[in-house]
């Protein structure tokens, strides 16, 4: 196969032969993944290549997955910046990947509407991946941390427990301080 790219970014296609791997890359993709999804879906982003040098920025794995499909070319977005910022790019785009989370309750709720369609094929996440985060999202019985186990014998949990809470102001720090003594709690203002 030539390659899969999708026609919204064919015009950026470049043979991979002109391009490289960075040297320095430190992240260990899973090309795997990355080759179901352009089996599934074609390439729909450009990987990120540095002008001068040809090494790849962001999408080295992407390269590696187009590679072991057999296509010639890829679509390819190229920046002009010196090998310095070459670095922090490649380590800015890894990182924010890194940083990112998701939102659970929605997350389900797409992945249960996939799968109740035609099935989470082409998302990267399998059927046992969405009955973990729905056990996981799904109410538990906290009966044990009341003060009694499920058994119906007492739970000693210690001395002391802190929960900390976020105010919007001092105002409203104020009247909860206020309404936790009144119901008997020991509190504390934390000014951060």
């Amino acid at each position: 196969m030539a390659h899969n790219i999708r026609a919204e970014i064919a015009r950026l296609a470049q043979p991979l032969a002109n391009l490289t791997p960075h040297p320095r890359n430190v992240r260990q993709g899973d090309v795997g993944a990355i080759v179901t999804s352009l089996e599934a879906h074609g390439q729909y982003r450009p990987i990120v290549v540095q002008k001068e040098t040809g090494h790849i920025l962001a999408g080295n794995h992407t390269y590696q997955a187009a590679k072991a499909l057999g296509w010639d070319k890829i679509a390819v977005t190229y920046v002009d910046c010196d090998n310095e910022q070459a670095l922090r790019i490649l380590l800015a785009d890894n990182r924010a990947n890194d940083l990112a989370s998701y939102d659970d309750n929605a997350l389900a709720e797409l992945l249960t509407e996939l799968a109740e369609g035609a099935g989470l094929e082409g998302t990267l996440f399998e059927p046992e991946d969405l009955q973990n985060l729905l056990d996981d999202l799904a109410p538990k019985d906290f009966a044990g941390t009341h003060g009694v186990d499920p058994s119906g014998d007492p739970v000693d949990f210690g001395e002391k427990f802190e929960v900390v809470i976020e105010c919007e102001n001092e105002y409203q720090q104020t009247m909860l301080l206020e309404k936790l003594s009144l119901e008997g709690l020991k509190v504390r203002a934390i000014v951060v």
